[in-house]
């Protein structure tokens, strides 16, 4: 009893975390091209050249218009070894290229390197989801269901049982890769084969039920 004669009510507030994975299905390549030249014009043009074969070679693939992107450009003078006087020029492009289909980027990637020759760099290759939103909910009911099976216990401890959901609390949702044993299908002369793995989200929630007897 309290102070003023009511019954406190009794609750039951359980923390849980649910998780929920899945195999990514793009591959997102982020690439460099350099090229040297004479002059700011010749050195621009070298590197559009490359930029563009590299554009049909991709596209060669299936890779859509919409899934190649610039992402930076520039130009500047190369030195000689004292850095007193220039030399020449040299151009850079970046792209984006977003690959949806997991067994051609060996393909790619090799396509890719015989259009740009040594001027090419790839400067990252990132497995993802094209759409996270059905594993993020799946990992919440999970959470929830964890959080449910909790509470049954707690209660049943107590020598009650659970009632109506008082408050739900969502403590966040969280992504990370959790790399297993699955082999991305390539080519068996893929220069460069791609481990999928699989990416993990994890959600949290904390939820209060009024306890009855």
């Amino acid at each position: 009893m309290s102070k003023h004669g009511h019954t406190r009510r009794r609750l039951v507030q359980v923390s849980a975390s649910g998780r929920a994975s899945a195999t990514p299905d793009v591959v997102r390549l982020s690439l460099g091209i350099r090229s040297d030249g004479d002059d700011v014009s010749s050195a621009l043009r070298d590197v559009g050249e490359k930029v563009t074969s590299i554009g049909e070679a991709v596209r060669g693939h299936g890779v859509e218009s919409a899934d190649i992107r610039s992402t930076g450009a520039g130009v500047h003078p190369r030195y000689d070894r004292d850095g007193q006087r220039v030399v020449g020029y040299q151009a850079q492009h970046s792209l984006a290229v977003v690959v949806r289909a997991l067994d051609t980027v060996g393909a790619v990637v090799d396509s890719v390197a015989q259009a740009a020759g040594n001027s090419l760099s790839v400067d990252s290759i990132q497995l993802e989801l094209s759409d996270s939103t059905r594993m993020e909910q799946e990992a919440r009911d999970n959470a929830f269901a964890h959080a449910r099976s909790k509470g049954d216990l707690y209660a049943r401890l107590s020598g009650g049982q659970l009632g109506e959901v008082l408050s739900v609390v969502e403590g966040g949702t969280g992504g990370g890769p959790a790399p297993v044993g699955r082999m991305a299908m390539m080519a068996s002369s893929s220069p460069m084969p791609v481990e999928a793995g699989e990416t993990t989200v994890t959600a949290s929630v904390t939820v209060t039920w009024a306890l009855e007897n």
